[in-house]
């Protein structure tokens, strides 16, 4: 942190070092934030949950809702994955893959949710003035069928990954705060001890930034707070994300170099 520090004063005088962390690595910042307050507290030092390592901790999280679900079986019944191809999904062994397959679940989920109202609309002997919304119709049909419920939460959780990964491709650092209060509570439920614990802080620093640290809460809402390797739209990406691609590159020439 010290190293840190006299570089970002070196390069950007003035400026609130920003660290980005692995889930281990965060931890041992923020306590060593609170142990010495004066040297590396809240005030000297902005510590973030590198949000790559976020997004591959939720896409386990709900891998582990999915186990012995039939989600796998489902993927190999359509065509779109092995059966050991989509057991690697359970444990994102490539997270831009099961990124995928989680997109396509949550399509999928959706147009059957859609279709299913459709049939109860004209099925029903209601009249069409009568007939529940969609949203009242889907609580009415989450207390009926536990089934049901079940995929309600798995798309609901789905939707809001992908609104966290959306949040880093938009650089949109209110709808990042936003993705995170609501994927909080999926870590708990699904009793993803270490995220369920220190996600929240992560929360807490980010949603006090403007009392903290203003003129740093201004960078982040102006997209800042994600690395912008090119000026296409919605291919901005997490800090952890550009230093692991960073990284590739580095070994791969010292591959070659070798």
């Amino acid at each position: 942190m010290d190293k840190i520090k006299e570089i970002v004063a070196f390069l950007n005088p003035g400026q609130v070092p920003v660290i980005a962390a692995d889930q281990p690595i965060y931890t041992v910042a923020k306590q060593v934030q609170w142990h010495w307050p004066e040297i590396y507290g809240e005030d000297k030092f902005v510590i973030m949950f590198g949000g790559l390592h976020i997004e591959m901790a939720a896409l386990k999280s709900i891998g582990t809702l999915l186990q012995d679900s039939g989600w796998t079986g489902a993927l190999v019944e359509a065509g779109i994955a092995s059966p050991g191809t989509a057991d690697s999904f359970l444990t994102v062994s490539s997270i831009t893959r099961t990124r995928q397959m989680h997109q396509i679940t949550g399509c999928s989920l959706y147009k059957l949710l859609k279709a299913a109202h459709m049939d109860y609309s004209k099925e029903t002997d209601e009249q069409p003035e009568e007939v529940p919304s969609f949203e009242a119709w889907c609580e009415h049909r989450k207390l009926q069928s536990p089934q049901f419920h079940f995929w309600y939460m798995v798309l609901s959780m789905e939707l809001v990954i992908l609104l966290l990964i959306r949040s880093f491709r938009e650089a949109n650092f209110f709808l990042y705060c936003q993705s995170l209060a609501e994927l909080i509570p999926y870590f708990f439920a699904n009793n993803n001890v270490n995220y369920a614990r220190w996600l929240p802080i992560h929360y807490r620093d980010m949603v006090t930034l403007e009392q903290k640290h203003p003129q740093l809460a201004q960078e982040f809402q102006s997209g800042n707070f994600v690395v912008h390797k090119s000026s296409r739209q919605f291919s901005a990406m997490a800090i952890d994300q550009a230093h692991e691609q960073a990284n590739a590159v580095i070994k791969a020439d010292g591959v070659r170099s070798a």
